[in-house]
């Protein structure tokens, strides 16, 4: 009789091309077990926990599925998750952040897979003409005066009109936006509280309004409008590594990879470009860390079936591969790295790795998330429009309003 494992992958730029992709990578495993059989789903990242949750209240949860590091907390709070066996991981994580984040409550529930990290990239003649080293991060204040003579010589020094402008900050209301402005956020000395401590200060706290200040400064130098802040990540990408339109940009880490794995797409990148270290605020340069991991349902009913295709998918040979595919980055030690830690760009992404921090491991932080996103959209459109003034601080202090109203429901019933 055979085993049938329903397995939902979240996985946007390969499409349908995906599960010939690892059908192929587990020809050994499933000639091995004749008897398991699999059904695929892909997802998006940005409708994978929403369909995960309707699933398992529905009574059909897929017995293994791909989530992000941050859905954990929440997942496993609500027994959506079984805990790993023991011997499951056969490669240890390759950043500290991807231990911690497979845990909640002391146990054990996900198995590393991705990785996701801040990925800061400059053009590479800003880089000459500065003498940047990309190992080491540029001081906020080097990082300002840079900032300040792109834009000089763009407004004075330029004959032909096509110099970069510095850099471009994102305002649209998605967790994107979040993930890209943490790293400022923390490097500005920014700590996400204790979420089980009431009330709490997040958009009001001294740290995040300085921080502000600065990428408000940042803001004003490079001439950021309005139509800039509406730029999906995609037309972003297309003004920096096409057009050449700015000196700096953060983005995700899918052109850096595919620059290494494959070499630049000549409709994508006509910009010689390169990954840097973010830049160094007064408490250092402090990537994002994330990625993905791999998880079997409570409520499956082939629990040996189920974890023996998820050690299948975390062999090392398999995630280079896979990694490789998607052009992501590995969540533990295999052979890419071997392969590709050479690339300048793979070692200021590994550096960030292993410095990386994660955002609080609380339950409610996916509604925590989409309202600090739309928030930090909100405080930074307002920027672009208006810059810093009193206005701004009264948003603020309506945003953090809302979010312990949020964690009010969690207190209520928890503490």
């Amino acid at each position: 009789m055979a085993d049938t494992l329903e397995v939902w992958i979240v996985n946007a730029y390969r499409g349908s091309e995906t599960v010939n992709f690892l059908q192929e990578q587990l020809r050994p495993f499933l000639s091995a077990h004749p008897s398991i059989r699999i059904e695929w789903r892909l997802l998006t990242f940005a409708n994978a926990l929403t369909e995960y949750v309707r699933a398992y209240k529905q009574g059909t949860p897929p017995d293994v599925f791909e989530f992000g590091t941050t859905w954990l907390p929440t997942l496993a709070r609500l027994h959506m998750l079984s805990t790993v066996p023991s011997g499951i991981m056969s490669s240890r994580p390759i950043a500290p952040y991807l231990a911690t984040a497979s845990r909640y409550d002391e146990r054990v529930y996900g198995v590393p897979w991705t990785a996701d990290t801040t990925c800061f990239m400059a053009r590479k003649d800003i880089i000459k003409q500065f003498a940047i080293d990309p190992m080491h991060p540029l001081s906020w204040d080097q990082f300002r005066h840079i900032c300040r003579k792109i834009a000089e010589n763009r407004l004075y020094g330029c004959q032909d009109g096509r110099a970069p402008r510095p850099i471009y900050f994102s305002c649209r209301p998605e967790r994107v936006t979040l993930h890209r402005m943490s790293p400022w956020l923390w490097s500005g000395g920014f700590e996400y509280p204790r979420l089980h401590e009431k009330p709490i200060s997040i958009m009001t706290s001294p740290r995040l309004q300085s921080t502000l200040e600065y990428i408000d400064e940042l803001m004003h130098i490079s001439g950021s409008t309005t139509e800039e802040a509406r730029m999906s990540n995609y037309e972003g990408n297309l003004s920096f590594f096409l057009y050449g339109h700015t000196a700096f940009h953060m983005t995700s880490l899918f052109e850096a990879i595919r620059n290494v794995v494959s070499g630049p797409e000549p409709t994508v990148n006509s910009i010689p470009t390169q990954v840097i270290a973010m830049p160094c605020g007064p408490s250092g340069s402090i990537p994002y860390g994330g990625g993905s991991m791999l998880g079997v349902s409570s409520a499956t009913t082939n629990q040996d079936a189920a974890w023996e295709l998820v050690e299948a998918l975390q062999a090392p040979t398999l995630v280079a591969a896979w990694t490789s595919w998607i052009y992501s980055l590995p969540a533990i030690e295999c052979d890419f790295w071997e392969r590709y830690l050479q690339s300048p760009d793979i070692q200021v992404l590994y550096a960030n790795m292993q410095r990386a921090r994660t955002y609080p491991m609380h339950p409610m932080w996916g509604s925590l998330e989409r309202r600090l996103a739309v928030g930090l959209s909100e405080l930074m459109w307002h920027l672009v429009e208006f810059g810093k003034n009193t206005e701004t601080f009264a948003r603020a202090v309506r945003i953090d309003k809302e979010i312990n109203e949020i964690l009010s429901l969690y207190w209520e019933v928890e503490i």
